[in-house]
């Protein structure tokens, strides 16, 4: 059987609008304008279970792991119960995907959840996940309001086949994107899970760049 690679499929930023993560040394600012663009950096912070909390307590993710979902099971009994159910975007699909790229172009949402399995090879390159604090409609507002700073965002450094971390559920909305260093070696790789036609646009963050601030 012919192997296939598969890809999201993001639409394009509106015209003249563009969502850089390159990376900075920590000593520049957190945020400074350009001639063209305004630009947040983002310090990595490491993926630990107090982190992921709080992620879960502003109802941004909900987290995947031992003891959040066990059922009341007698003995003698199986029990399941529904975790969530998709909105109809097609049957579920699993992916898997390679990431090697310092910018996000693809810094985008989804109208319904995607499950993140954070299963990979620590040895590859360094793997950051960004993530805005609020959803798209609440981010969208302080872009237009032009009071985004980097207080709207976390940028996660991805800790890899962690039972209290790695697996979790990005829920619908919350805008997102991945990205690497510029470090020699092998680009990392993961799992996503997620409906087959769910659309993955790209959102405006008009005179807003980000960046990754250098580890």
């Amino acid at each position: 059987m012919e192997n296939k690679v598969y890809r999201r499929d993001f639409l394009r930023l509106s015209a003249g609008t563009t969502l850089v993560a390159g990376l900075m040394s920590r000593g520049e600012r957190s945020v400074f304008a350009t001639s063209q663009k305004t630009k947040i950096v983002l310090k990595p912070v490491e993926m630990t279970p107090s982190i992921m909390s709080d992620l879960e307590r502003r109802n941004l993710i909900m987290r995947l792991g031992p003891r959040r979902h066990e059922l009341p099971a007698k003995f003698g009994e199986t029990l399941d119960e529904s975790v969530y159910e998709s909105k109809g975007y097609g049957p579920h699909k699993l992916l898997t995907v390679t990431v090697n790229r310092v910018t996000l172009p693809e810094f985008g949402t989804h109208p319904d959840n995607e499950d993140f399995l954070l299963i990979g090879d620590p040895s590859c390159k360094p793997l950051y996940i960004v993530m805005a604090l609020h959803r798209l409609d609440q981010l969208s507002q302080k872009v237009k309001q032009r009071t985004l700073s980097q207080d709207d965002f976390v940028c996660l450094h991805v800790k890899y086949n962690d039972a209290e971390v790695s697996f979790f559920t990005m829920l619908a909305n919350v805008p997102h994107g991945e990205a690497v260093t510029k470090k020699e070696g092998r680009a990392p790789s993961f799992y996503v899970t997620e409906g087959r036609d769910l659309p993955s646009p790209n959102m405006d963050l008009g005179d807003y760049e980000l960046t990754i601030a250098a580890s």
